[in-house]
C-alpha cells in the first residue's frame, strides 16, 4: 500500500525483530523528529522525517520492539474484554463513578427507549432487529442518554468552578473528543469536554473542570499552570490517577 499527498507518503511495511514481526503504517513528512503511536485497534503508526535513511527507522523500530508488541498485546487483550462487555442483559457500565446494569426489553416499536431509574438502565429496544442491529442501536441510544446528561451536569457544574475561580469563560460545548477528557481555547475563553467523563466519580469530573478553566489564564503545563490546578485542589494528582484505574471501563464496546 502507498499513498501520497503532497509531501506526506504512508507505506505499509513489515520487519522482523528479536521480539517477533512488527507491521507498521510508516508516514513520511517534513517533521523534525521520530515518533511511534499505537491506536486503541492496535495499529503502528512511525512517523519520520521524510528524507530519514530506512536504517535509522529500523534501528529506532529494534529499539522499542519490546514496548511495541507488549502494548500491542495489551490492547489486544483490552479489545478482547470490551468484546465481553457488549451490551447484553446485566452488563455493567459507569455512572458518576459507579457502575449499573442494563435491562433489556424487547418490544414492537422502531424506536430504542433509554431510562435510568437510579439503580440501572431500562431499554426497550425493537424485537424485530437483529442481534447485531440490536447491539447498534442499544449502544446509540445509550450514548444519546450519556451525551444528554453529560450537557445539563457538566456545563452547571463547570460555571461553579469558574465563579469559585473568578474566570469566565464564554463557551463551553460537550462533545466526543479521542484520547482527551477535555481542552480549552483560552484566546476564545472556550471549553470543550468529552462527555465520557460523565462516567466518573464528581471528584475526578471536578479536576478536569478545574484542569480546563486553569488554562483559561495559562495555556501551558508549566509549574505555574499546575501549582494554580493545586491552590483549587491540592489533591489532584489522586483524581487524575482515577482515569488511569478506569480508562477500559469508560470505553463503550463498538
Amino acid at each position: 500500500m502507498f499513498k501520497r499527498s503532497g509531501r506526506i507518503v504512508k507505506t505499509s511495511s513489515s520487519l522482523q525483530t528479536q521480539h517477533g514481526s512488527i507491521d507498521f503504517l510508516l508516514t513520511r513528512s517534513k517533521r523534525r523528529t521520530m515518533t511511534i503511536r499505537i491506536d486503541e485497534k492496535a495499529q503502528i503508526k512511525i512517523s519520520v522525517p521524510f528524507l530519514l535513511q530506512e536504517k535509522y527507522i529500523h534501528d529506532f523500530i529494534h529499539e522499542k520492539a519490546q514496548w511495541i508488541t507488549q502494548k500491542v498485546r495489551e490492547l489486544k487483550h483490552n479489545q478482547d474484554l470490551l468484546i465481553q462487555k457488549a451490551f447484553d442483559q446485566d452488563h455493567e457500565y459507569l455512572f458518576l463513578g459507579k457502575k449499573y446494569k442494563i435491562n433489556i426489553t424487547l418490544h414492537d416499536r422502531q424506536q430504542t427507549k433509554v431510562e435510568f431509574n437510579g439503580t440501572g438502565w431500562a431499554i426497550g429496544v425493537s424485537s424485530d432487529l437483529s442481534n447485531e442491529k440490536k447491539h447498534q442501536y442499544i449502544r446509540e441510544g445509550l450514548i444519546k442518554w450519556y451525551r444528554n446528561q453529560a450537557e445539563e451536569f457538566l456545563a452547571g457544574r463547570l460555571f461553579h468552578w469558574a465563579r469559585v475561580m473568578q474566570v469566565t469563560p464564554k463557551k463551553v460545548s460537550v462533545r466526543a473528543q479521542k484520547r482527551i477528557w477535555g481542552s480549552c481555547h483560552p484566546r476564545a475563553a472556550a471549553i470543550h469536554l468529552n462527555w465520557q467523563i460523565i462516567m466518573a466519580p464528581v471528584e475526578v469530573i471536578d479536576y478536569v473542570l478545574v484542569h480546563e478553566l486553569c488554562h483559561l489564564t495559562v495555556a501551558n503545563h508549566s509549574k505555574r499552570f499546575w501549582q494554580k490546578v493545586a491552590k483549587v485542589l491540592p489533591d489532584y494528582k489522586e483524581r487524575k490517577i482515577w482515569f488511569k484505574k478506569h480508562a477500559l471501563d469508560m470505553v463503550l464496546p463498538q
